[in-house]
């Protein structure tokens, strides 16, 4: 019997371990980043969102996340540092200058521990700022072209001057080969060229050279051909911008994925080292298999009318996801900030390297990778990132000239001057927790109590309040649920608004009407995941006032804030009162972080305040990877 019970373990044991996956060689990590716009004029709010993609499940890592805005020149617009969700997601707003120039703006985002790394490949997202009432920025026009490693097939470019230009295709002997007239400015035009000589292209008498590429892709049957005499020493890596998929050698010059592998990704690179270990040749894939699982949303509806989006049938590795529900862009804006966004269209002679995971990681700036970010407390010193230095790659400024039609320019002021001139302005805000409570307690359905002690004596179960000896001050108990046996012997951080509070007579003087919810933290796990260290080790208590108005009111200093370095995420409030106002709004709806459970999500809340075409987008995330939904829909009067 002993030896039939052994062998059955010992048969769990391993069949447990087959099942196991194969842990990273290295833990990595980046941010997948969305705005609500790709257009801007200056003094626009912007939306933006981002989670934390990662090939681990490791708390060891990130809780912070470092912002940056660039402006054209690559000078900085604005940066703060806040603090990662539960759900390894940040958003917020930024508020573009009033006096900002015309150019195209980057959003960049990354933690400390890519700071590992030299000039590691952190996130950025370029749109598009103008202003309107100033006049244009300096720069020159730029001529871009796409990587096209097919062969017998067409390579498209497009240029940003202000007007149609002519444009020539020469051989390296100067001969011509193909002569484009009057190409008009933003839209991608195809030349026709032999892929396996060098070539030269005309823009604005400016010559330049253009090479074959040294691979060609096969998307037919998932391979890659070298066009080089000899790849000896040569390796191709698979890769994401978080996470080293499959190293490979050629074979005979060439290289075979099994297509399989990469079904559930968005897009995957490929990258060539040469024996030096140097970038030769990179490509990204974009792959247009979707994740498995569906989502359904009406295609019209009227304002006001509340939506419903339904995901169904995702796997269970799925855990959470983004919504925006925003203004339409001109399709000419969204194709060129989409060709912006994306690795596989470069500027034509800018001579700037871009940043590549493989030949980043060969560049430990420590002895061992940063393994901690905790989160910025009133002992703790906050750790300074030197980006431009650190993150060359990323930081390149974007500094060249376009002038938009006027078309699409007087639609943006008409939109921003009836929202300026009818005093419509953005909803209320209320600040989100960024950590999930164990309980939250709504004072909206706790209306009758006359006062805040009342309310928390009554309704609060995991809270005992105590007399002090010889005074008549209230001491506030938390419950210990450590044990099997609880107990009330924990003294907790008090916050209001996420400001400290000195003295708890505080909180017993506050409005009733104007307080919003309770949250409490008091399990040990729950706590340890806040990352806010020992001082909130007993427990959290935060309250929270409807405007956000505790600080104001009461005209509290800043030191006071408990996150003095980092900021809580704000949550625009656009599923309450909408019907009542017409905003004109151009981000129409936000749900940042809705969770899946066992491959299924709902949203009940999607309503919108004026009518027009409008675009739902829906970003779903796993832990490694990401897939993006979207549709248009109509709304009516």
């Amino acid at each position: 019997m002993r030896k039939v019970f052994l062998i059955l373990w010992m048969a769990a044991w391993s069949s447990e371990l087959v099942a196991q996956e194969p842990k990273p060689e290295r833990e990595l990590e980046n941010f997948v980043i969305l705005t609500d716009q790709d257009f801007y004029l200056s003094g626009d709010r912007l939306w933006f969102g981002a989670k934390l993609l990662k090939n681990h499940e490791s708390y060891r890592y990130s809780k912070l996340a470092y912002l940056t805005l660039l402006d054209h020149q690559g000078k900085e617009v604005h940066s703060e540092k806040m603090l990662l969700s539960g759900q390894d997601m940040v958003f917020g707003d930024i508020f573009l200058p009033d006096n900002a120039s015309t150019g195209v703006y980057s959003l960049l985002l990354y933690t400390k521990w890519m700071s590992s790394y030299r000039d590691f490949p952190i996130a950025r997202r370029d749109f598009l700022v103008v202003n309107s009432r100033a006049p244009q920025a300096p720069g020159q026009p730029k001529l871009w072209m796409q990587k096209t490693p097919f062969e017998k097939l067409p390579v498209a470019l497009f240029h940003t001057s202000s007007e149609p230009e002519l444009i020539e295709v020469q051989d390296l002997q100067g001969m011509t080969l193909e002569v484009l007239e009057r190409v008009p400015p933003f839209e991608k035009f195809l030349i026709n060229v032999d892929h396996s000589q060098r070539y030269q292209v005309i823009f604005r008498n400016e010559v330049f050279q253009a090479s074959p590429s040294p691979w060609l892709w096969d998307p037919s049957d998932f391979s890659i051909q070298s066009q080089q005499e000899s790849v000896s020493g040569h390796k191709v890596l698979v890769h994401t911008d978080w996470e080293i998929l499959e190293e490979l050698k050629p074979v005979g010059g060439r290289v075979e994925l099994d297509r399989t592998r990469y079904q559930g990704f968005s897009y995957f690179d490929i990258t060539s080292l040469d024996p030096e270990g140097n970038v030769s040749w990179s490509y990204r894939v974009n792959n247009p298999a979707h994740l498995q699982g569906n989502w359904s949303i009406n295609s019209k509806a009227r304002v006001g009318e509340p939506l419903k989006l339904d995901f169904t049938g995702f796997p269970v590795t799925v855990q959470n996801g983004f919504v925006l529900a925003k203004s339409l862009e001109q399709s000419l804006i969204s194709d060129w900030i989409a060709s912006l966004n994306d690795p596989n269209w470069e500027e034509m002679g800018s001579g700037k390297k871009s940043s590549k995971l493989p030949e980043s990681l060969r560049n430990l700036v420590l002895e061992t990778p940063i393994l901690k970010d905790y989160s910025p407390m009133f002992s703790y010193k906050p750790y300074s990132i030197d980006g431009p230095s650190l993150f060359p790659g990323s930081f390149q400024p974007k500094d060249y000239s376009f002038s938009l039609p006027l078309s699409i320019l007087e639609t943006k002021v008409n939109r921003k001057m009836y929202q300026e001139h009818f005093g419509l302005e953005e909803e209320v805000m209320e600040l989100e927790s960024p950590f999930v409570a164990d309980k939250i307690y709504y004072l909206e359905d706790y209306d009758e109590f006359p006062d805040f002690e009342s309310f928390v004596r009554q309704i609060i179960p995991q809270v005992k309040l105590k007399k002090s000896k010889g005074s008549s001050d209230k001491q506030i108990l938390l419950a210990n649920t450590d044990n099997e046996q609880v107990r009330f012997n924990k003294i907790p951080v008090v916050l209001v608004d996420f400001y400290r509070v000195e003295d708890l007579a505080e909180i017993w003087s506050l409005d009733m009407v104007s307080l919003d919810r309770v949250e409490v933290y008091y399990h040990r796990e729950t706590v340890q995941k806040t990352n806010l260290g020992e001082e909130v080790g007993d427990g959290l208590i935060v309250i929270y006032t409807k405007n956000n108005e505790y600080a104001l009111k009461k005209n509290i200093p800043k030191s006071r804030y408990f996150l003095s370095d980092v900021q809580v995420p704000r949550k625009p409030d656009y599923g309450k009162n909408l019907t009542a106002n017409v905003t004109a709004n151009p981000l129409q709806f936000l749900d940042p972080g809705f969770a899946f459970l066992r491959g299924r999500a709902r949203i009940n809340a999607l309503v919108f305040d004026t009518a027009g075409d409008w675009r739902v987008e829906s970003w779903i995330f796993g832990n490694g990877n990401f897939h993006r939904f979207e549709k248009n829909i109509s709304i009516g009067h």
